[in-house]
């Protein structure tokens, strides 16, 4: 698939006002959040019809990302107070909308460039609360790309209430069975993390599973399976080129990128023996890092590179441990009843995110996090079969895979840390491993 290339031109436009009064900040935390409810105007342009459908087409996007997080309740367009065409001449009548329920108006435009390939959208946020505006911007780039100019958008938005970064414009990459049983292969596909644009990046000749974003977003690490064989590839982003970091044979769990991208980790089998090794990117070398006779297996960097989290049944049955990223001082962090596994670190380094089976035998899975040091641990998803948890760039949502059944596809659903936002991430066919990218450039 081609490489989406564009540009982003983030051209600030608070007033000194703005700029001095303090973040609306929402805490999304604590148990159940009440959505917000927002209004995000049409961002039409009376001069330009062309540029009107694009930017109702972006104002969507917009509500959408807005309803997706769990924050926003947007407010249907019939509710609306006042017509588009009376904002953009008056300007908004804080008065009228404080007899609804709206907390927060997104107003905007879009502007056709002397270049025939590229547009602006402008937006602005209100508080109808404070009556003030709280930020006003300006994107710009590819009108092919407009669905990211949204994103961009929505992002800025949520960043400016909450006081983090956003999530939006990211995208997700997930491994589709294309057939089972004795000949059974899969091929990786690639989307916004809404589920829109749908492409794939590799062929289905083989099994193509587990990928992984570097941390720069521009490649996939995955392991391609072929009979007994098995191999961790890259992929180049930008022009679908793969290159064999190694064939390994007894590999079990698939490779993470170090933080600076330089080592990935894995998990191997040699004589007889289930360890985490660590791999240079560059020089191929490869370290040994546990030495036990009990399964290391599914390991995962902290976000500041110093430690690894990873799964082993050394204390009689499957736990969460963390090693420094040398091997030294191995301590187990997982204590309650029930088998761990795939533990993935947050970007933001509170929290380790894990997959656990309460009981032996038990048909019922969930998606779990807890702190570093064991601490807090909470469940936030349950299914048949829940797995693969990924996190968000802002580390504060999960994507992970779910079947609610033998006979049940696999899908791709996202959840916040509170438990209650839960959505599906719809796809053509089935999906499963899904990988969630850094925030794209």
């Amino acid at each position: 698939m081609k490489q989406f290339v564009y540009f982003l031109a983030f051209i600030l436009t608070y007033s000194i006002a703005d700029a001095a009064k303090p973040p609306v900040i929402i805490e999304i935390t604590r148990g159940q959040v009440q959505p917000d409810p927002v209004a995000v105007i049409d961002f039409t342009n009376a001069a330009d019809n062309v540029a009107s459908t694009i930017g109702v087409d972006i104002s969507n996007v917009i509500t959408n990302d807005l309803y997706n997080c769990g924050l926003f309740a947007p407010i249907a367009k019939t509710d609306f107070i006042q017509a588009v065409n009376d904002v953009q001449s008056a300007g908004i009548n804080f008065a009228k909308w404080q007899t609804t329920k709206a907390r927060f108006i997104v107003t905007g435009r879009v502007i056709l460039n002397s270049s025939p390939d590229q547009v602006t959208v402008e937006f602005r946020l209100f508080d109808v609360l404070d009556k003030k505006q709280m930020i006003g911007k300006s994107v710009s780039g590819g009108r092919k790309n407009w669905r990211r100019l949204a994103h961009a958008v929505a992002d800025l938005i949520y960043s400016r209430i909450t006081n983090e970064a956003g999530f939006f414009n990211t995208q997700v990459v997930y491994s589709e069975p294309v057939n089972k049983g004795k000949k059974s292969s899969s091929r990786l596909m690639r989307m916004d993390y809404d589920g829109h644009g749908v492409t794939a990046i590799t062929d289905s000749k083989h099994l193509a599973l587990t990928p992984r974003y570097s941390p720069t977003g521009k490649e996939i690490a995955y392991l391609k399976i072929h009979g007994r064989t098995a191999e961790v590839v890259l992929i180049n982003l930008n022009d679908k080129s793969q290159r064999k970091l190694g064939t390994f044979d007894g590999m079990n769990f698939a490779p993470r990128f170090s933080p600076d991208a330089g080592n990935i980790v894995m998990s191997l089998t040699k004589g007889g023996s289930t360890a985490i090794y660590t791999m240079n990117t560059q020089s191929k070398k490869m370290t040994r890092l546990t030495d036990h006779l009990s399964i290391d297996t599914s390991p995962c960097y902290s976000p500041d590179g110093t430690q690894i989290a990873f799964t082993s049944d050394r204390s009689g049955k499957e736990n969460i441990y963390i090693m420094n990223t040398m091997g030294s001082d191995v301590r187990r962090v997982s204590f309650s009843d029930g088998k761990y596994s795939q533990p993935v670190w947050s970007p933001r380094g509170d929290l380790i995110a894990f997959t656990k089976q309460v009981a032996e035998g038990d048909s019922k899975f969930y998606i779990g996090v807890m702190a570093p040091d064991g601490t807090g641990e909470r469940m936030i998803a349950a299914g048949w079969l829940v797995e693969a948890p990924c996190w968000s760039a802002n580390g504060r949502y999960l994507l992970f895979s779910k079947q609610n059944s033998v006979n049940d596809k696999s899908q791709l659903h996202m959840v916040d840390l509170t438990g209650y936002n839960l959505r599906s991430i719809k796809t053509p066919k089935e999906a499963q491993d899904g990988a969630w990218s850094p925030l794209l450039q």
